[in-house]
């Protein structure tokens, strides 16, 4: 189970920081505003690809299980050709979606284009790069195929070799042959066409393709499937706006350097989703069973993912331009100056995944999460207009902490209705107090140059910082100590079971 886990973790930070690992190559061979195009056109994609997945890894993982029960009353049980029917049904699904998608975005693209890509043709980059989306939904089910049949060496293998051939290809086509952000498109294309083939032909080879299977079937996936589009949809949307904002009332390198800033978003919420999916299965267990002290060790528990978090949160603002002068060219250093800001919006969010888990726990917790975002993503975007448009991408930092403090407001006030251990608020702000003084002593070292500072000395009072930020968390909460152990004792106990 361990080892599974770690692989699925590597898979995803492949699949969500892919541009991140890259970042070094593209800021060298593009300059801010072309690499501004190509953060637009991939969040373009990210979007429509979300639209032509109907959510169907979400239905497959479920559906395609072996175990999965299909008639609810044991009956048909780890039934293989059922579960190839659903399969199908989930491809056939996404490909019509994605054909249907990709034609209609084609021909209305010199009508949307001006307003997503200012001063940008359409042909031939974006025309190019659209027709990936006939192709990615299709790794996306296959993936979630994988993982429905616990494959999880075939998930890793296949998801560090895509990562590994759009890089190549992108090196090909960006250094060698100097297509520029045409190449960027044609790699794209290329990796994915050629990912999505080899995704089906492994899927035939399972089974689990090519099986005639019933309408009622993909009705019954979509039913499943649908629902689960709102939340994807609502945060894809609202990143597309925001920079779609950023190149109207700033720059369109202006929004490559916001991407390269919410590459430290992008790190830390991947880190945060990690810790909650670990915590919700134990959480839901502790709910059922309630056994003596559960309540203690939840609210123990919610105090280390909170430090866990502002230690996370607070290293990527103390650090992130040093980081951004070791991997990117000077232009794009000023990416540095809005980091401190949305890491501190994120040391904020810490305090939504534990309302999330309890909301989670209940039925009709659902609605209040599909509430939450889609009301917090709907603020944000005149916030970021009103931000953009008065301090610059400084502005739209300072929407981002806005909307997660909302966001996390929501989540803890709905959360209060339930009868779920609450979050234990004295110790939550004794240890947020000690990362948000990190984040001000970076912001105001920023704002007046360090003070003529070289690179080491100002290094060298970002580390003492650091090692007083983590020495105070534990003097003030020596519980975090405690359940620090428990946790690599538990772990411990888990592997040597495995063995």
């Amino acid at each position: 189970m361990a080892g599974r886990s770690l692989i699925y973790a590597v898979a995803s930070i492949l699949q969500k920081l892919s541009s991140l690992i890259l970042l070094p190559i593209y800021t060298r061979l593009l300059t801010p505003e072309e690499y501004g195009y190509f953060n637009l056109i991939v969040t373009l994609l990210m979007l429509g690809g979300a639209i032509a997945a109907l959510g169907m890894e979400y239905a497959v993982v479920r559906f395609c299980h072996p175990s999965f029960n299909i008639k609810g009353n044991g009956e048909g049980s780890g039934d293989p050709r059922r579960q190839a029917k659903f399969y199908t049904a989930a491809y056939a699904s996404v490909l019509s979606a994605a054909v249907i998608l990709t034609i209609v975005l084609t021909l209305t693209g010199p009508l949307y284009a001006p307003l997503i890509f200012p001063n940008f043709d359409f042909y031939p980059v974006i025309l190019v790069a659209l027709a990936s989306l006939l192709f990615q939904p299709l790794t996306v089910v296959y993936l979630a195929l994988l993982q429905a049949r616990s494959m999880a060496k075939s998930y890793g293998i296949y998801s560090l070799a895509l990562f590994l051939c759009n890089g190549g290809l992108t090196v090909l086509f960006l250094g060698p042959l100097d297509f520029g952000l045409l190449g960027i498109a044609l790699a794209l294309v290329t990796a994915n066409g050629l990912f999505a083939l080899i995704a089906t032909i492994n899927a035939m080879k399972m089974g689990m393709l090519w099986v005639r299977f019933e309408r009622d079937d993909a009705r019954r996936l979509l039913g499943y499937a649908v629902p689960m589009l709102p939340h994807t949809l609502t945060l894809q949307a609202t990143s597309l706006a925001t920079r779609v904002i950023i190149s109207h009332l700033i720059s369109v390198a202006a929004a490559g350097l916001f991407n390269i800033a919410m590459y430290a978003v992008n790190f830390i919420d991947a880190i945060q989703t990690a810790f909650h999916r670990a915590f919700l299965s134990w959480y839901f267990t502790q709910m059922d069973e309630r056994p003596s002290g559960w309540r203690d060790r939840v609210r123990d528990v919610i105090a280390t993912f909170v430090g866990a978090s502002v230690v996370i949160s607070s290293s990527v603002a103390l650090f992130a331009s040093e980081l951004l002068m070791l991997m990117t060219p000077e232009s794009f250093h000023a990416a540095a100056s809005i980091v401190p800001l949305l890491a501190l919006s994120m040391m904020v969010k810490a305090v939504y995944y534990p309302s999330l888990s309890a909301l989670l726990y209940h039925e009709k917790g659902t609605r209040a999460v599909l509430l939450i975002s889609g009301t917090s993503s709907v603020i944000s975007i005149p916030l970021a207009v009103l931000g953009a448009a008065q301090f610059g991408l400084m502005g739209v930092a300072a929407a981002q902490l806005i909307q997660r403090v909302i966001m996390s407001g929501m989540a803890v006030r709905s959360s209060r209705r339930l009868e779920t251990p609450r979050i234990p608020w004295a110790r939550v702000v004794r240890l947020q107090t000690s990362g948000l003084a990190a984040v001000c002593v970076v912001m105001v070292g920023d704002h007046f140059s360090w003070w003529g500072l070289g690179f080491w000395p100002v290094l060298s009072v970002k580390v003492l910082v650091w090692i007083v930020l983590v020495a105070y968390l534990f003097v003030c909460d020596p519980n975090l100590v405690n359940a620090a152990r428990s946790v690599i004792r538990r772990e411990s106990q888990k592997q040597a079971e495995v063995r």
